[in-house]
């Protein structure tokens, strides 16, 4: 056995568990601060959106219609901030656009007429508070995080 031999066989376990121990915590400190930035943005979509989400009841009062233009602004001033933490960011900001186009565009009247009148709604289509409903789990979707 050369010297090489014997120094490799010392050498590459050392190496190989500092490596180990270099690498764990830093992806538990990575995890627990993602983990922090999804509640803290999870807290702050839910707080902007009480009383409209979740969906408790089978349609919406006239009251509720201004808050989802003015939940637009804190919706995406929190996407703003937990951005930096996620890794899809193009799928991320496609959901972000998602929710401020359907609520810049929600109005009362459109919401109750397709509960109303059956004739306005397309064979298939689902109802504005479903889709409210889908573009906001499927932005709260992204504070789980697939490790």
């Amino acid at each position: 056995m050369d010297i090489f031999e014997k120094f490799s066989i010392v050498i590459i376990p050392v190496l190989l568990t500092a490596l180990f121990y270099s690498v764990i915590p830093r992806k538990l400190k990575e995890r627990e601060i993602f983990t922090d930035a999804a509640a803290t943005f999870r807290s702050k979509i839910l707080t902007a959106l009480e009383g409209i989400y979740p969906i408790v009841r089978p349609w919406w009062d006239e009251s509720d219609f201004p808050r989802f233009s003015r939940s637009v602004n804190m919706v995406e001033s929190a996407a703003t901030e937990f951005r930096c933490f996620i890794k899809r960011k193009r799928e991320f900001d496609i959901a972000v656009k998602a929710y401020r186009e359907y609520c810049k565009k929600q109005q009362y009247e459109g919401a109750l007429a397709w509960n109303i009148i059956p004739d306005i709604q397309k064979p298939g289509e689902i109802s504005p508070l479903e889709t409210f409903n889908n573009i906001v789990e499927h932005l709260l979707s992204f504070t789980k995080r697939k490790w």
